[in-house]
Formats: C-alpha cells, sequence, structure tokens
C-alpha cells in the first residue's frame, strides 16, 4: 500500500522486494543535510513562502512521509557523471565491492542507478544504514527555475498528485488551443516550441485559466479548479484531464456556478466573462 511507511522508491530491489522505505517528515531534513556533506552540493538554502526549500521537488518535505527524495540539481553546476562519481567514492569508502555499488540489469541490489535525467542513490537515512534506506532521485536540469516550479507535489490531505496537476494543465492548454508540458512549458502544437514566456507561471495562469489570474492559481489542483469551475466552459477545459484521471479512479468535481457570478453585469459576472475568453 501506498502509505506503508516500510515501502518507498521502486529502483533498488532484491528477491524479497524493494531495499527502501518511505521517508517520514521528520527524517528528511537531516538526511539531505547528510547528503550536502558528500555530494559538496546545496539542497536547502533557498526557500518558497512555505518555508520548504525550492530544491525539494514533488511531496519532499510537505507531507508527512514521502516515496523518496526528489532534489533540484543544476547541470551547469555539476553533470550526472560528476555526482555519480562522488557517490560511488563515498561507497567505495565504505567498503563496498565496486560490483555490488552501480545497478545492472540483472542486479538492482547496488547503491547506484542513472536513468534519463536523474541519478538514483540508496541513501542511508540520516546517513546510518541502521536506520534503513530511502531514494534519493538527484533530478538534472539545465533549466532549475522552471523544473523548481513546475515539479509541485500536493499538500498533505490531497486526493491528487503532482501529476495530476500536469494532467489538468495539459487539458486546459488543449482546449485552449496549446500544448502544455512539465518539462518545456507552454508550447505552440504546431511547432512544439516554447512560447515567449511560456516557463512563466503567471503568463500560463493568464493564458490558460483567464486573464485575472495568477500564479498562485496554478499551483495545485485544487486551486486551479477553484478558479476554472465557475466558467462557462469548464467541462470543455476539464474534458482531457477527467478521461485519462478516471482510467486511475480519480474524479474531477462537476462544474459548480454561484447564482451572483449568473447575473449579467454584477462584478463576479464580468470577471466570469474576461476570464472565459481565450486572448
Amino acid at each position: 500500500m501506498k502509505n506503508n511507511l516500510f515501502e518507498g522508491g521502486n529502483v533498488f530491489k532484491n528477491i524479497d522486494g524493494a531495499l527502501t522505505r518511505r521517508i517520514t517528515r521528520d527524517e528528511i531534513p537531516t538526511t539531505i543535510q547528510w547528503l550536502e556533506k558528500i555530494t559538496s552540493l546545496d539542497f536547502t538554502m533557498d526557500k518558497d513562502e512555505e518555508d520548504v526549500p525550492i530544491k525539494w521537488l514533488g511531496t519532499t518535505g510537505r507531507k508527512a512521509d514521502s516515496g523518496d527524495l526528489d532534489l533540484s540539481v543544476d547541470e551547469n553546476e555539476i553533470s550526472k557523471e560528476e555526482l555519480k562519481n562522488k557517490l560511488i567514492a563515498w561507497c567505495q569508502k565504505q567498503g563496498i565491492p565496486d560490483d555490488e555499488i552501480v545497478n545492472s540489469k540483472t542486479n538492482r541490489a547496488g547503491w547506484i542507478q542513472s536513468t534519463g535525467d536523474s541519478v538514483h542513490f540508496k541513501t542511508p537515512i540520516n546517513g546510518d544504514v541502521e536506520n534503513g534506506f530511502a531514494q534519493t532521485d538527484f533530478m538534472f536540469t539545465s533549466d532549475p527555475a522552471w523544473q523548481q516550479s513546475s515539479m509541485l507535489g500536493s499538500k498533505e490531505g490531497s486526493p491528487y498528485r503532482g501529476e495530476h496537476r500536469h494532467m489538468l494543465l495539459s487539458s486546459i492548454a488543449r482546449a485552449r488551443g496549446y500544448k502544455y508540458s512539465f518539462k518545456n512549458g507552454l508550447m505552440d502544437p504546431e511547432t512544439n516550441e516554447t512560447l515567449p514566456n511560456g516557463k512563466d507561471f503567471n503568463f500560463i495562469a493568464k493564458t490558460l485559466l483567464g486573464q485575472t489570474a495568477t500564479v498562485r492559481d496554478t499551483k495545485s489542483v485544487e486551486a486551479i479548479l477553484d478558479f476554472i469551475k465557475k466558467l462557462p466552459n469548464y467541462d470543455e477545459l476539464v474534458a482531457n484531464a477527467r478521461e485519462a484521471l478516471g482510467k486511475q479512479g480519480v474524479e474531477l468535481p462537476e462544474q459548480y456556478v454561484k447564482i451572483e457570478s449568473q447575473q449579467i453585469g454584477t462584478p463576479s459576472w464580468f470577471r466570469r466573462m474576461m476570464n472565459s475568453v481565450n486572448f
């Protein structure tokens, strides 16, 4: 089950199952501080308005526990190979045999694995193997500011995940005649090129949600729905997301319009008309 503390990421396994577990919010800061020591990277200095470090991606530090540690890494600061070598050097200092350090096709019980834009590390919680292990995903990017604003996790108690936010934004973009990607932002659907300001969430908010929207209205599924559920084209905007999420057993709410917003000439009616227009 997802909420079992003893089930974490899925990269490191043996015949008995996962070698990592979920990591609690209390364990996260000290474990990341330990990672900073062995990598010489900073993951905690800059924080968002909720006092969570901006390099902590997804649900890391935002929920009671997390399946893994998702950390933003600027590839202009360090390469995947350089970070991998630092992790290998630490493993060698612990006396771990070379053939047991890096995962292979036939052995996933090692300590390090590279996939796509990430380096995964079987991390001793609080730097002590006696505490068990958490999977750390060092997620590399050439555009850390975008990655850190794009890859937000849902808050405690939310029925939605971070990926659901992207699915909803993609659905709205499609209905508006655009294309949205969590990696590339708002794009031209014909050329697949990112639009000017297409990685600015204030621009994305006004283009996809409406002219009175701000970045705050894009930070969660709940915030997005709260903004668009009063628009006359709500069902069109969420159609693709509703279909995709329905396959996962996740439902989106039905349209809700306050009586005042239907009265022509009222301030809420005017705002609703502005936001329903695709400029």
